[in-house]
């Protein structure tokens, strides 16, 4: 049941986009930049359009490497959160991580390519996917525990070090702050909205 496309029409819609955005910047650093946050904004729609675009430019090995880590997410991750909230809800989620991807770059003067601001957004509702009860999640139970860990917890060791081959003079709390503030703020943002429709999902747990 899980596996059915047409549940989850706004994951497919995100995940093509991403696509289209992002391949053709491997062949060209003028495309790669028409849509990109870095290295300057030259264009007001970088501000929304680099959750769709990946890598580093006239780096094609990174957009290819960044894409497809994110896209591979993205199809079970955000697909499974469709299924379980709804499309509707989704977009709503989706957005508000949006907005606050934007914000945070704002605030923090930090500029970064990809979609991970959105989709880390989605890992609070891997609680309640490995906790169903209903059936609905059976064949993904145990993928939604080793996702959810992997992305709080590998993951960020991984961009917790990565800025020290970059910065070695930073300290490990700045490289902390640095590689994983936008997964970290949208933790937050997913979690709020975890907590304002988890009631909705409590049938859904064994008593």
């Amino acid at each position: 049941m899980v596996q059915h496309a047409a549940r989850t029409p706004v994951t497919l819609i995100f995940f093509a986009m991403c696509c289209i955005v992002s391949l053709p910047g491997i062949f060209s650093e003028e495309y790669y930049l028409l849509f990109s946050a870095e290295p300057e904004r030259n264009y007001w729609w970088n501000y929304f359009t680099m959750v769709f675009q990946h890598g580093q430019v006239d780096q094609p090995l990174s957009i290819l490497i960044h894409l497809g880590l994110n896209m591979a997410l993205l199809l079970m991750v955000g697909r499974w959160t469709e299924i379980l909230l709804g499309a509707n809800r989704l977009i709503l989620l989706t957005l508000t991580a949006w907005l606050s991807f934007i914000l945070i770059q704002l605030i923090s003067g930090i500029w970064i390519n990809g979609s991970s601001g959105i989709i880390w957004a989605y890992s609070p509702f891997l609680l309640i996917i490995r906790n169903d009860q209903r059936g609905e999640f059976d064949s993904v139970r145990g993928m939604a525990s080793v996702l959810m860990w992997v992305m709080w917890l590998v993951i960020t060791m991984i961009m917790t070090f990565i800025p020290l081959l970059f910065n070695p003079a930073h300290t490990l709390i700045h490289t902390f702050i640095f590689g994983n503030l936008f997964h970290l703020t949208a933790v937050i943002t997913g979690f709020c909205f975890y907590f304002y429709w988890k009631d909705t999902f409590e049938p859904w747990k064994s008593t």
